[in-house]
């Protein structure tokens, strides 16, 4: 058991605010107020999966990861601590998350942290300008090789402040640019295992004017994908979409706000040396890499609300449900069984 769970427990049920109780037998269910069951289960199935994963790629390249961060992507979400009340009601309490950039349990986590926090930017921004209007743009470009996948990123990260940056002088992001007030920015990078190529793309929310639908301030989908091919200098017009966020409340906008890592799909994969080596390439980009940035308005509003970083912020309380008159009576602790594949007390 681990110690942060040990430290949020009174063992001996005399906890000042109901009993703990451990090993009953009961197999965990944490639904959310929809009625739908929470993936625990699903992410810490896939959590030790990529354990099994990076077992096997330790013995092509043994710096890929450390001893102590395997050992705790192995423990990461083992033991799950729940308030309940007397309605038989859970509110999840406490547990152990290792933080590795690629764990899908972490990754969930910081999901759903992505999801309050972007909620709460966007109700700022509302607040402060209600005639805000919201853009969702994913920028790709042409899927590339392990060996270009770095140089492919630097790519874009240059195409994208070439459109962004109010100082660059690019005459043909002009327009946009005196319409933009702001943007969240998340980079992604999928594995196309058949082809064995990588797809870098950046998942955008763009803050702009009202005006931006009037007159000569709109960009059509077709002069996006012209526009984007410049900023990026490629030689072929990349595909953008772009969707108009419609009535422009902070919840439309935070259901797309993700946390751009996901490795579900690859430790599922049937190909295992694909997946290795996917892996590898992939957590070595990852490394010391940032993903998502805020700037305009969304930085300055994340900067009023003084929220916490992503990746490095707290994991347990996102307030991705509502608390309000939950009294607890009881902590009951899960422990995930491999031998069963589920979270038993």
């Amino acid at each position: 058991m681990s110690n942060l769970i040990l430290s949020n427990c009174n063992t001996n049920n005399n906890n000042e605010n109901g009993i703990l109780e451990i090993g009953t037998g009961e197999i965990l269910s944490d639904k959310r107020p929809n009625g739908e069951e929470k993936p625990w289960k699903k992410h810490k199935i896939n959590s030790l999966k990529l354990h099994g994963l990076y077992e096997k790629a330790l013995i092509k390249d043994n710096d890929l990861i450390t001893e102590s961060r395997m050992k705790n992507l192995e423990e990461c979400g083992n033991n799950l601590l729940f308030s309940v009340n007397d309605k038989n009601e859970k509110r999840f309490k406490s547990a152990y998350f290792c933080r590795l950039r690629t764990c899908p349990m972490c990754n969930w986590r910081k999901s759903l942290k992505m999801f309050v926090q972007t909620n709460k930017i966007a109700n700022k921004i509302l607040e402060q300008n209600s005639s805000t209007r919201f853009l969702f743009i994913t920028f790709t470009v042409k899927n590339c090789s392990a060996d270009k996948l770095s140089q492919t990123i630097d790519m874009m990260n240059m195409g994208f402040k070439r459109l962004t940056d109010k100082s660059k002088g690019v005459k043909i992001t002009e327009k946009f640019k005196s319409n933009m007030i702001g943007y969240i920015r998340a980079m992604e990078v999928t594995y196309n295992q058949e082809k064995d190529t990588y797809h870098p793309h950046i998942h955008c929310i763009f803050a702009v004017k009202a005006g931006y639908f009037k007159g000569n301030g709109y960009i059509k989908k077709s002069d996006w994908q012209y526009i984007w091919g410049e900023c990026c200098k490629t030689e072929y017009e990349p595909i953008v979409k772009v969707q108009t966020i419609k009535n422009s409340t902070s919840k439309a906008v935070a259901e797309v706000a993700k946390y751009p890592v996901k490795i579900d799909d690859l430790v599922n994969y049937d190909n295992e040396e694909k997946s290795i080596q996917a892996l590898t390439v992939l957590t070595k980009f990852l490394h010391k890499r940032r993903l998502i940035t805020f700037g305009g308005n969304f930085a300055e509003a994340r900067k009023l609300l003084n929220l916490e970083d992503i990746d490095t912020g707290d994991l347990i309380n996102l307030e991705d449900e509502p608390n309000e008159n939950f009294q607890e009576i009881k902590k009951v602790l899960f422990k995930f069984q491999v031998k069963v594949g589920c979270y038993i007390c």
